[in-house]
């Protein structure tokens, strides 16, 4: 077995202990995420063409290792694997963009700016919102937000992307299929998971 599937299985063996653990999720506030086939929303993927990736090289390894994962698992959904960029941005009118609060400069930014909120999650243990912001840098229509509070906070937001697009945290384990989909379209005005402190 290779290395980073062996993580990957950790990871997010790691996520559905902690998503049915009673004692660590807190209620989910704002919107839920919801994922359709049809063009409502933050297009994600449409016409064989995926929304490029961007998480900063100067976030953890890990954050970093899950958008990898996050970007097979679109790939495995739509048959259109999105470009993942670390060191600078893509050139395209909608992307994604995963980071942590205090070690990736676009969200510090996009916070400073006041582009996104964090403020269910700021200062918080293992904690994620997801949110579509307009305009968030030049030429850049929109963008689907997912900010951790730490390191974790942000990879359960990624794995809760993969999830929401039908990929399981039991692919790995019980070979759960994967139900193919020609398009992916995002609704979310806000999503925030976190831990009980």
């Amino acid at each position: 077995m290779k290395t980073s599937s062996f993580l990957r299985h950790i990871i997010t063996g790691y996520f559905v202990l902690s998503v049915f653990s009673a004692n660590v999720i807190t209620a989910t506030t704002g919107s839920t995420l919801i994922v359709s086939s049809a063009g409502d929303g933050f297009t994600l993927s449409v016409a064989g063409k995926s929304a490029p990736l961007f998480v900063s090289d100067k976030d953890y390894l890990g954050v970093i290792r899950a958008c990898k994962d996050l970007q097979t698992d679109i790939g495995k959904v739509t048959n259109a694997i999105p470009e993942l960029f670390t060191s600078r941005y893509p050139r395209s009118k909608a992307i994604v963009i995963a980071g942590t609060l205090g070690k990736s400069p676009i969200i510090d930014k996009l916070v400073s700016e006041g582009k996104i909120s964090t403020k269910n999650i700021a200062g918080k243990w293992e904690t994620f919102v997801i949110q579509v912001v307009k305009k968030p840098l030049p030429g850049v229509r929109e963008a689907l937000v997912i900010t951790g509070s730490d390191k974790r906070g942000t990879i359960y937001g990624i794995y809760e992307l993969s999830s929401g697009i039908g990929v399981s945290p039991w692919y790995w384990w019980a070979d759960v299929p994967v139900e193919h989909r020609e398009a992916l379209y995002i609704e979310c005005d806000q999503k925030y998971r976190g831990r009980l402190q």
